[in-house]
């Protein structure tokens, strides 16, 4: 005999290593589609199930009778005006289950699958709202990445440009001392151009100043003696 899906001895199975048994979280967490079986109406299937591998088929109801039979015998349940009451409405029950039960279960069904449905459609929308949160929230991080790229950039665009006005700022200290020291070049070239151009003119007028018309004579006539001599000396 097959236990049924909701029986407890079904889950009763020790653990590969000896260890106690354990029941399924999955099984206990999902709500059933449909109720367990039961016998006459209100003893569940399990309850037949579990004298089955002890007692046989007989066993549990040989069991209710000799319980029922004992809780008679001692007056333990005693056969009061409740109990004829009991036995009235039960047929009642039973005709109101199997005449109503089916359409009122179908109702309940009804409503508790529009719930269902309904918790459903509010999980998967709330679902789809953090993916959404989640994809902008790696949206965002993707840009304050761009934004760090940026700002590397940034920093090497400043850096440069202190770089260009460091080298300008060189280059113009370089032709400032290049002015200034070229100022004092062709100051000192000038001094000594007017210095040389003085001092020629001052030699010159001492020179033609020392120079007496004797002198000037003597000095021609030994020119043209030079250029005679030079004349004879020429190949004719």
């Amino acid at each position: 005999m097959s236990h049924t899906v909701t029986c407890p001895t079904r889950y009763q199975q020790s653990a590969p290593d000896g260890g106690s048994s354990k029941c399924s979280s999955e099984t206990y967490l999902k709500r059933a589609e449909k109720p367990g079986k039961v016998r006459m109406g209100f003893i569940p299937e399990e309850w037949f199930l579990f004298f089955h591998p002890k007692t046989g088929v007989t066993g549990p109801y040989m069991f209710g009778i000799v319980v029922a039979n004992y809780l008679f015998s001692k007056e333990i349940y005693v056969m009061e005006h409740e109990y004829y009451t009991a036995l009235s409405i039960i047929p009642m029950l039973y005709l109101a289950n199997t005449k109503l039960g089916p359409g009122l279960a179908k109702m309940l069904d009804k409503d508790i699958d529009d719930l269902a449905n309904s918790l459903e459609k509010r999980r998967e929308d709330e679902k789809s709202v953090f993916e959404n949160v989640i994809k902008e929230s790696k949206t965002a991080q993707w840009r304050a990445e761009g934004q760090k790229l940026l700002m590397v950039a940034k920093k090497e665009n400043v850096a440069m440009q202190l770089e260009a006005i460091y080298r300008e700022r060189c280059m113009q200290l370089f032709l400032a001392v290049k002015g200034r020291m070229d100022y004092q070049v062709k100051l000192y070239r000038a001094s000594a151009r007017i210095q040389q151009k003085w001092m020629v003119q001052w030699i010159i007028q001492n020179v033609m100043k020392s120079i007496t018309p004797e002198f000037e004579q003597a000095y021609l006539s030994k020119a043209i003696g030079d250029i005679a001599t030079i004349a004879n000396r020429a190949p004719k």
